[in-house]
């Protein structure tokens, strides 16, 4: 990474151009050759897995889009793969872009995530994400999401999928669950038929203990009462936001497991991980520079596969239980 003639510090850590420079100044693609091979191998290890009658979703976070960052080449691997996994549906976790520039300019970076990921021609789910409020860097120009919370049934499957906001510039304590989400949320579930699944996605965990950015999450006690009351229900609750992987498998429940998902952004940030994070090193022109998961769900045995792209490894949740595979 050093190596590279442009070696701007904000694409590959948690920082941000200082001269806030938005145009393009690479002269030429980035090699992707790479990309090809690791569909490849991926769609071998999808194919290990009995796929008749489950779902196959792609799962990405936090890409964090900037001009001559990384995301067309995560798109073409989306792409790409899709050709071999025929993909369901695309789930992004939150954080599109940082959300520091003008309303204007905002809308128009997530524009072009959205738009690839819609190209694939499959439903596309999206959580808001902290970033995605617009409200860094002092910035005035607030967006609020138009679909801040809403779910999505997989009959066939017996499958309510369920994505949920988690920030309010507006609140003192701004990370956290509102009282019309935790109300909502008890009514999606309570609502739910009784012989469905659900999975939980949100771009903030449910517990202060997983995350290290705040110290209070709002609503959490409310939050995770109506979790626990649903668990026999609940496959897993998925978030994006610590930009690392973790499995947590220590809710009293014991009922499901909360997965944290690493950043598809490529970058170098270590600090500020809960415990337990995994942050795979990353590296621009293989492999390792994409990172997000094919995701499959098969609710007959109530087993879910994440399978890597890029950094990182291949985890599982099984009878409750969230594993590295």
């Amino acid at each position: 990474m050093t190596n590279q003639k442009h070696n701007h510090q904000w694409i590959y850590t948690y920082d941000y151009a200082p001269d806030q420079e938005w145009e393009p100044w690479r002269t030429e693609p980035m090699p992707s050759g790479w990309i090809d091979g690791e569909c490849i191998t991926v769609n071998e290890r999808v194919n290990k897995i009995d796929k008749n009658g489950i779902l196959k979703f792609a799962l990405l976070a936090d890409t964090h889009y900037v001009i001559n960052g990384t995301w067309e080449d995560t798109a073409y691997s989306l792409r790409k793969t899709h050709e071999f996994v025929n993909f369901d549906g695309v789930i992004h976790l939150g954080d599109l872009t940082d959300g520091m520039l003008t309303a204007v300019k905002t809308k128009e970076f997530s524009g072009r995530v959205t738009g690839d990921m819609n190209s694939l021609g499959v439903p596309v789910y999206i959580v808001p994400g902290n970033h995605d409020y617009n409200y860094f860097k002092g910035n005035t120009e607030i967006v609020y999401p138009k679909k801040p919370r809403f779910y999505e049934d997989y009959n066939e499957q017996k499958l309510r999928l369920i994505f949920m906001d988690s920030f309010d510039p507006k609140e003192s304590s701004r990370y956290g669950f509102c009282d019309c989400c935790i109300h909502w949320l008890d009514s999606v579930l309570s609502l739910m038929p009784q012989d469905y699944n659900a999975i939980v996605f949100s771009h903030l965990t449910p517990l202060v203990r997983l995350q290290a950015w705040v110290k209070d999450i709002r609503g959490r006690v409310s939050l995770m009462s109506i979790l626990d009351r649903y668990a026999d229900n609940i496959l897993a609750f998925i978030n994006g936001h610590n930009h690392c992987d973790l499995l947590f498998n220590d809710l009293s429940n014991g009922k499901f497991p909360i997965v944290s998902i690493n950043c598809s952004k490529c970058e170098c940030f270590l600090e500020h991980k809960p415990h337990g994070a995994v942050v795979p090193c990353r590296a621009l022109g293989d492999r390792t520079q994409e990172c997000w998961d094919v995701l499959l769900i098969d609710t007959k045995i109530r087993k879910l596969d994440f399978i890597r792209f890029g950094a990182g490894n291949d985890r599982i949740v099984r009878n409750g239980k969230a594993a590295w595979v």
